[in-house]
């Protein structure tokens, strides 16, 4: 992965360039969305190896935490927060690939519940373990306590929640 090196703090500012002391925290939201980008990048990749987009993925997931009942085809445009539309179609075509498979209600038909299948949870199941291998790999390639770090620098900047022990007492 292709690193950048952020101007270090003894090189002279170059004429008309701005420097305060915000760009600290610039620094640390940059260097967190390049990790997070990257991460996403990995994620990808893994889930193309099983055929699968993020949505489709996410879609699986979702129909396999409601279990044996199913979910209902509406609810599904909530939770992946995408249009009734390409929710329909993804359904439609995750059950040609025999990964959902769907039932039309009684008496109203017009809804339709969505449950998984054994291959569904198969192929979500090996997506699943694809990544976290990919990630644990790329992980290896920082310092833990310093990524640990890191993260909670990020969580305290963008949510403005402080995960230090000291604030839960």
């Amino acid at each position: 992965m292709a690193t950048m090196r952020p101007a270090a703090e003894h090189d002279a500012p170059l004429p008309g360039f701005y420097e305060d002391s915000t760009l600290g925290e610039i620094r640390l939201a940059a260097v967190f969305r390049r990790g997070f980008r990257q991460a996403l990048v990995l994620i990808n990749r893994a889930l193309a190896q099983h055929d699968l987009s993020p949505l489709t993925y996410h879609l699986l997931l979702e129909v396999g935490s409601y279990g044996v009942d199913g979910c209902m085809q509406g609810d599904l445009t909530e939770v992946l927060q995408t249009p009734e539309a390409r929710v329909s179609l993804l359904v439609h075509e995750l059950a040609q690939r025999g990964l959902v498979q769907t039932q039309r209600s009684e008496p109203d038909r017009r809804v339709v519940r969505v449950g998984i299948t054994a291959e569904g949870c198969r192929v979500a199941d090996a997506a699943l373990h694809e990544q976290r291998a990919a990630l644990r790999e790329f992980a290896q390639n920082f310092e833990f306590p310093g990524v640990a770090e890191m993260l909670r620098h990020a969580i305290q900047l963008y949510l403005g929640v402080d995960l230090a022990p000291e604030s839960f007492r």
